[in-house]
């Protein structure tokens, strides 16, 4: 297994480490805007919602029907990057993300300015954010699979944890922005910005990101069905059993906490909206600093960060559980954003190191849809729990989880296979004997 992976430097896919720091960083900056427009609206949505007077089940509804196009979609493009190359399918992705922002903006501005009914202007965004769920769901997998293709075994998993951060920075960035924008220039044209931004990030990857492998041809189409069934060959398993729980996990706190907030510290919504977005910010830095700044110091194995992971994520929504504070609140909420900052590193790599150069794009679509799963069940294993049962239930069964994911995680020993084919070369003898 392991004289298959690719090395550093392939005969076939020449780059030279220079090459492929430009590459990466131009794909960490085509992420990251991804991330800003795709987040930019939890603080557009809400406001906009109430200004159309239209019900908050039907916001629920927009990022349910997303959740499971993005489910669905992503193991589809990842195996269709093996077939066809990477970089037509990350330019693919990037112009549908910037055409259902465009759909989007135009939505808002017609319900705003009366020129459409409020149903009306809704149907229309929530067809956009299925778009793009449906085809802006490839540039992911697809540019997850570029840096796998370009990485060794031993620097991959700190490649793709750069990677996947972007998503999470431009989720910082996000609704920052558009609370400091949209409200002076308008929903629509803030929107508008941020497409043509996609639209300039799809044009440098067409010109300047290098593909020398060649498109790996097939006799057969990609059938769906075949690619969800390949998220249970044995040396996927688990890591897509672990990406399920911890998304679970993760999601359901994002989607509960906003409420926690309010309840605990008996706020008012405008207060509670105040603090509930100081405690998001802070989780989505704790999951950057973990993924940008503590992976690389720590050089862990897949199997030691899914297990911290693990572990700290399951303490973070205990500590949720007996917080008395906001202070508490915050500590506690950070900690699980940390742990899953490195439990979704973890997973990703691992997963990754364990299939063959032609299968990258099939794990990194595999393992992509276990986000699309986790916030398609977080409403229930959140937002419903939260209401009906105690706001308590979604922390308790976020922390058993966690734990469980934990245990897979120092368990399994398909996780521990990777690990070994994760580990550096012993060093060569000095002299030789």
């Amino acid at each position: 297994m392991p004289a298959e992976m690719p090395p550093p430097y392939d005969p076939e896919n020449p780059s030279s480490p220079e090459a492929r720091k430009r590459a990466f960083r131009l794909l960490f900056l085509c992420l990251m805007a991804t991330g800003i427009g795709n987040s930019m609206l939890f603080a557009i949505l809400p406001p906009l919602a109430r200004e159309l007077a239209v019900a908050e089940v039907w916001v629920g509804a927009i990022y349910t029907l997303s959740a499971l196009l993005f489910l669905l979609s992503s193991p589809v493009w990842g195996a269709l990057s093996d077939r066809y190359g990477r970089r037509p399918l990350v330019i693919f992705g990037l112009i549908s993300f910037s055409v259902s922002t465009l759909i989007f903006a135009a939505a808002a501005w017609a319900g705003e300015s009366g020129l459409a009914p409020p149903m009306i202007a809704i149907l229309a965004m929530a067809l956009a954010r299925a778009l793009f769920g449906g085809f802006g769901s490839a540039t992911n997998p697809a540019a997850q699979a570029y840096v796998a293709d370009r990485t060794s075994p031993v620097e991959r998993t700190e490649a793709l944890a750069g990677l996947t951060a972007a998503f999470g920075l431009g989720g910082v960035i996000g609704p920052a922005l558009a609370a400091a924008l949209a409200g002076r220039i308008g929903v629509a044209p803030f929107m508008i910005a941020v497409a043509v931004t996609v639209i300039a990030c799809a044009i440098a990857v067409r010109l300047t990101l290098p593909e020398n492998t060649p498109p790996r041809a097939q006799a057969r189409p990609v059938n769906p069905l075949q690619q969800f069934a390949f998220a249970g060959d044995a040396r996927l398993r688990p890591f897509v059993a672990y990406g399920c729980m911890m998304w679970l996990a993760q999601a359901a706190a994002l989607q509960a906490i906003g409420f926690y907030v309010m309840d605990r510290m008996e706020l008012d919504p405008a207060a509670g909206l105040q603090m509930a977005g100081v405690a998001l910010t802070a989780g989505a830095g704790a999951i950057i600093f973990a993924q940008l700044v503590a992976i690389p110091a720590l050089k862990a194995s897949p199997r030691t960060l899914m297990a911290a992971g693990g572990v700290l994520a399951m303490l973070g929504n205990l500590e949720l559980l007996i917080a008395t504070n906001y202070a508490a609140i915050v500590i506690g909420f950070m900690l699980v954003c940390f742990g899953f900052g490195l439990a979704r590193s973890g997973f990703t790599g691992g997963a990754s190191i364990s299939v063959s150069p032609g299968e990258q794009g099939r794990a990194a679509g595999v393992t992509t849809a276990t986000a699309g799963l986790g916030f398609l069940i977080a409403p229930v294993t959140g937002l419903w729990l939260y209401q009906a049962v105690d706001p308590l239930a979604p922390f308790i069964l976020n922390a058993l989880l966690a734990a469980g994911a934990g245990a897979l995680a120092f368990l399994h020993p398909g996780v521990r296979a990777a690990t070994k084919l994760a580990a550096p070369p012993p060093p060569e003898p000095k002299y030789p004997l």
